[in-house]
């Protein structure tokens, strides 16, 4: 069975290759990763260590858990699109009802903006029903100075139908790198983890 303690969220097989250099608005992506529905929850056997050291993704994205977050997992991701198949890396940290998913990809040009579409199209739209997502993009800067875009969503779990709400923030770096941040509780917790969230995504650095 499952442990209904720590929220699970993106994770996708490792093993492609051949990075894509350009995101589009218009992407049509198959089957972008093998997600774990927002219901699902860690197994008892992997449960989160706690830790304040910074956690680095793939070279590319840093970010420092604040105290009570735990790192729940990280792995591999791979997004196949037309132009190929962009790879990277994901990790998530969580807290009780919240999580925080990052998301970092090498070399994938394109605007924080063609990032944010991707993510709401080949994953939010897939992984809740009832999505609803906020008409425009917010521009943003990271406490580094790098710019961004940020939505915020509300849906619902597949089978259970538990609400879920979210913000999204994309950035890419003036090198190319992407990173993507998925800050989510379920519905009546986020109020209560939108700061933290907030700060360690602002803390963040995308090389």
């Amino acid at each position: 069975m499952i442990d209904e303690t720590t929220p699970a969220r993106p994770d996708a097989p490792a093993g492609a290759s051949g990075p894509g250099r350009r995101w589009r608005p218009t992407l049509i992506v198959a089957g972008v990763l093998v997600l774990t529905a927002f219901g699902g929850f860690v197994a008892a056997g992997a449960l989160p260590q706690t830790t304040s050291r910074p956690l680095t993704l793939g070279g590319i994205l840093t970010t420092r858990p604040l105290p009570g977050w735990a790192v729940a997992r990280r792995q591999p991701v791979s997004l196949p699109t037309i132009g190929g198949v962009v790879s990277g890396e994901f990790a998530q940290v969580t807290r009780g009802a919240g999580a925080l998913d990052l998301l970092a990809f090498p070399d994938v040009g394109g605007s924080a903006e063609d990032l944010a579409t991707l993510y709401r199209d080949g994953v939010l739209r897939n992984q809740l029903e009832r999505l609803a997502v906020s008409r425009e993009v917010e521009p943003i800067v990271l406490g580094s100075g790098l710019e961004g875009v940020r939505f915020h969503y509300i849906g619902s779990t597949p089978g259970t139908g538990a609400p879920v709400e979210g913000t999204v923030t994309a950035v890419v770096s003036p090198s190319g790198n992407g990173a993507i941040f998925d800050g989510w509780a379920f519905q009546g917790q986020f109020e209560l983890l939108a700061e933290e969230l907030a700060t360690m995504v602002d803390e963040a650095e995308v090389a």
